[in-house]
């Protein structure tokens, strides 16, 4: 395992089997790792080559949410800071995890959760460098997190952009992923490295590009609701275009529909004149 530097004191590694990026950051006096891996023993190997890359003691270890290729590792680092968001406990329970965890012998009642659960702002000072630890949900995931190095202008933003469709599931909230991007993209610069959970490293190109892929998904599946469109007559209603393949984006427009439906109903827009009965 190597990590790669891509701006001074940030390094990143591709984990080879789950095709997902794990990010160091190294400070003068200490450093914070983002993403564990898929199993503990994977979590201890890449603990094991980042005093490859430093010899600044690992003092925190964020999650930037809980699907397995990114928390399960976490048991490696139960001796450290750890930092995860408020609702990881329960999106760490999600359908796809219980899945992979039955197929590889994984008892979810072993796996670990942070010691700090975050419902808004962490920081860390790392000794020169300055991890800002923020909560964008509900988006992705219910408990994602965003890790902001200011004076190196780089975001890491687990799966909260991805370089191809988007990865739906129960946890999933596509109004507020939307809006979540809203305000990541208002944070950067022409200059921002954004580190992604799969895919490397992109710019603000990349993070507008997806943002508008799903938010297509989102103002077209509204329209339809709005029209009272049936769901399974909503991706092929009235030549509506779609950014991304029909299974992506029916997974999509079905969780638009269930968002809208727990909304109370909007009223009719009133006429200009509101009473034209004489007095």
């Amino acid at each position: 395992m190597e990590f790669t530097q891509v701006r001074p004191g940030i390094f990143t590694t591709v984990l080879q089997e789950e095709d997902a990026t794990a990010t160091v950051i190294v400070g003068e006096s200490q450093c914070l790792l983002v993403d564990t891996g898929s199993t503990p023993v994977r979590g201890a190997q890449i603990r094991h080559a980042i005093a490859d890359v430093t010899g600044q003691p690992l003092q925190t270890v964020v999650l930037t949410h809980g699907h397995w290729d990114h928390a399960f590792g976490l048991n490696a680092f139960a001796d450290l800071d750890t930092i995860g968001g408020e609702m990881l406990p329960q999106d760490i329970r999600c359908r796809e995890n219980l899945h992979w965890a039955a197929n590889h012998g994984i008892d979810m009642d072993e796996v670990g959760l942070p010691a700090t659960l975050l419902s808004l702002i962490a920081v860390r000072n790392l000794g020169g460098l300055t991890a800002e630890i923020a909560d964008f949900t509900p988006a992705h995931t219910r408990s994602d997190l965003v890790i902001a190095i200011p004076e190196r202008r780089v975001l890491i933003v687990g799966d909260l952009v991805e370089t191809g469709p988007p990865h739906f599931d129960e946890t999933s909230c596509l109004d507020g992923w939307v809006k979540s991007l809203d305000a990541l993209y208002s944070l950067l610069r022409e200059d921002t490295l954004v580190v992604l959970g799969h895919g490397g490293v992109v710019g603000p190109g990349e993070v507008a590009h997806f943002r508008t892929g799903l938010a297509a998904i989102w103002d077209q599946a509204e329209w339809c609701f709005r029209q009272d469109v049936p769901l399974d007559q909503a991706y092929g209603y009235d030549e509506l275009q779609w950014p991304w393949d029909r299974a992506t984006v029916e997974t999509g427009i079905g969780l638009a529909y269930a968002e809208l439906a727990l909304r109370p109903p909007v009223p009719p827009t009133p006429g200009p004149f509101l009473n034209l009965e004489p007095r």
